[in-house]
């Protein structure tokens, strides 16, 4: 059980904000190990604990969030009732990987006979899983693996074409033969240091050959206001306008992008939407406000301000469990304790806003750039430019920041558009088409950054098809459930061990 412990270490090493991505190469060698001769039972044990541990390790920057934020932001539970809610969401997460150890200890003897067989159908197990893990209201996909790869720009560029998740499988494949590798092989290390070291150069060599980084002469002011919880939540809403005020004033001529949640209610009707509109006009201004919308539902959304007002919006379509929404009530509504100030009505659709003098801008707020279809359906609709406005002074360390940020520049790639993040807290930067970071503001600091516009209109395979790859992952498993080339559970081979 210490190889599987230490797989799950490894692999926590490699994802942004640790050690370094290039660990995930050969992370999950000692967890391939560790599932040898365990059957299906004990593979399932394995399986789940190995992605329990690995999640604590990687999301560890939630505890503080439920222990210490949210409760003394919103008083509705004890630390003690964050931890445990912490690690029933580690379990939760760890779920679909119990059943990846079930699948590869019942088909471990089969697959194992044919290398090839044995890379494929590894790879597509994992990829499938932890696909199935992002699926539903409360889909999640932080940790996946090819996550360690959002600084590999050479090797990112397969995301146009095969996404995030074929980068995974990828990153499994290559697990699968590095360990096929450490056993059979008389001198594993150095040919295990070998295969690592040359991904690394054609990475950086296709890096290399990538289109030089563009310039434009469009551009947006981005303000990442770094306002504590405690402070958004406990101050008048004029304290909080006032805060950022000044440096409204101060730009002229341009788009001005704040985070998500500015403020923690509708501002319209109020005189500070009277003063925000007037700024519009004296100044020649177009904001882009994070706030509350409150009609007939109450939703959390991007409005665009101008000299005529709060002209439109887009709302959130994709929402935080148990904090914005309550999934699936009749099971979980024990848990409603974990709401914020109010439940959140979705958003109808992903449409990107119009601005006047400027390219069709697709917005997605906070937790939906975890995700790839918010980012492809709103290419689809014509968006030339991704935004992601997101409120991440939640979070106490740079790592969930650095977690977040790595989404966006998958997200770039995926749909070869520029995204541009504007966080409360940080990470507030700018990525090209192609995934590098161009610039970023100083985390966890008031200030205003310009970012040059790099709008684009070609449509990606990836765009087009989406997650083609898991319907591969699929038909590989189904194929080899079905015909294992022998009986699977055999009068020799008891099914626990």
């Amino acid at each position: 059980m210490l190889w599987l412990f230490f797989s799950s270490f490894l692999t926590a090493l490699s994802m942004p904000g640790f050690v370094a991505g290039c660990i995930v190469w050969f992370s999950l060698v000692p967890f391939l190990k560790s599932l040898e001769k365990k059957g299906p039972l004990f593979g399932a044990l394995y399986g789940f604990l190995y992605f329990y541990a690995f999640s604590a390790i990687n999301l560890y920057w939630v505890l503080p969030v439920l222990m210490e934020n949210m409760p003394r932001t919103f008083g509705k539970f004890h630390a003690l009732t964050g931890f445990l809610v912490f690690l029933l969401m580690l379990a939760f997460e760890a779920l679909p990987f119990a059943a990846f150890g079930f699948l590869y200890g019942l088909l471990e003897n089969s697959v194992k006979k044919h290398p090839i067989k044995e890379v494929l159908f590894t790879a597509s197990a994992y990829t499938l899983f932890d696909f199935i893990r992002s699926l539903g209201e409360m889909g999640f996909t932080g940790g996946t693996l090819s996550d360690a790869l959002y600084r590999d720009t050479g090797i990112l560029q397969l995301a146009p074409i095969i996404g995030s998740y074929g980068l995974t499988f990828i990153i499994v494949a290559v697990n699968c033969w590095l360990y096929i590798i450490w056993r059979k092989s008389s001198r594993p290390i150095e040919k295990i240091v070998f295969v690592v070291l040359a991904i690394n150069v054609i990475s950086h060599l296709a890096n290399i050959f990538l289109p030089l980084p563009h310039t434009s002469d469009q551009s947006l002011a981005a303000i990442q206001t770094n306002t504590s919880q405690d402070v958004k939540y406990n101050q008048s809403s004029y304290y909080l306008y006032e805060q950022f005020k000044p440096m409204l004033v101060e730009l002229k001529d341009t788009l001005v992008v704040m985070p998500e949640d500015v403020f923690p209610f509708d501002p319209r009707g109020s005189d500070i939407a009277q003063q925000m509109k007037e700024l519009c006009r004296q100044n020649n201004l177009q904001i882009l406000i994070g706030t509350l919308s409150v009609n007939s539902k109450i939703q959390n959304s991007v409005f665009l301000v101008n000299e005529l007002g709060f002209v439109s919006k887009y709302s959130k379509v994709k929402l935080f469990p148990f904090v914005e929404r309550l999934p699936y009530e009749k099971v979980f509504g024990i848990f409603s304790f974990l709401q914020g100030l109010n439940y959140l009505d979705p958003g109808e659709e992903y449409e990107p806003l119009t601005v006047e003098n400027y390219p069709l801008i697709g917005v997605q707020i906070c937790f939906e750039s975890y995700f790839s279809e918010p980012s492809r359906q709103l290419v689809k609709k014509g968006a030339r430019v991704l935004l992601v406005c997101t409120n991440d002074g939640w979070f106490s360390f740079d790592t969930a920041l650095k977690q977040h940020f790595a989404k966006a520049v998958i997200r770039a790639v995926e749909t070869r558009r520029q995204v541009i993040q504007v966080s409360n807290a940080g990470i507030t930067g700018s990525i090209d088409p192609y995934g590098r970071i161009v610039e970023v503001a100083r985390i966890r600091s008031f200030e205003k950054v310009d970012f040059d516009i790099i709008p684009n209109e070609a449509i990606t395979i990836y765009t087009k098809t989406g997650d083609l790859v898991i319907w591969f992952c699929l038909g590989i498993v189904v194929f080899m459930l079905f015909f294992p080339g022998e009986r699977t559970l055999g009068t020799k081979r008891r099914i626990w061990k």
